[in-house]
């Protein structure tokens, strides 16, 4: 007789890296679409990116290091995104006195 009945996902090992992939993906697409709005002049709202950014931190350093290891390129790309929209604010932010 087969076990019918669904697996509960907190107990899932590798919940943990799937719920950081998520996280890390979702804040990609926020960093991306604020980008694009800026190099089109438009304004952009970032408050709370910072609450995000530090859950997915915490999230990441929960993670066993061989775990930590296969969400690093994730992590690497969001780094990479958030660098290229701060240069993008900092172009368009009028000189400092």
């Amino acid at each position: 007789m087969s076990d019918s009945t669904p697996q509960d996902p907190t107990h899932d090992p590798q919940g943990p890296v799937i719920a950081v992939r998520l996280l890390a993906d979702e804040l990609l697409k926020i960093v991306k679409i604020a980008h694009e709005l800026v190099e089109a002049g438009g304004a952009v709202e970032l408050a709370g990116l910072d609450r995000r950014v530090g859950l997915l931190c915490a999230k990441s350093l929960d993670l066993p290091p061989d775990d930590g290891r296969r969400v690093r390129p994730r992590l690497i790309a969001l780094s990479g995104s958030v660098e290229a929209l701060s240069r993008a604010l900092a172009a368009r932010a009028p000189p400092s006195c």
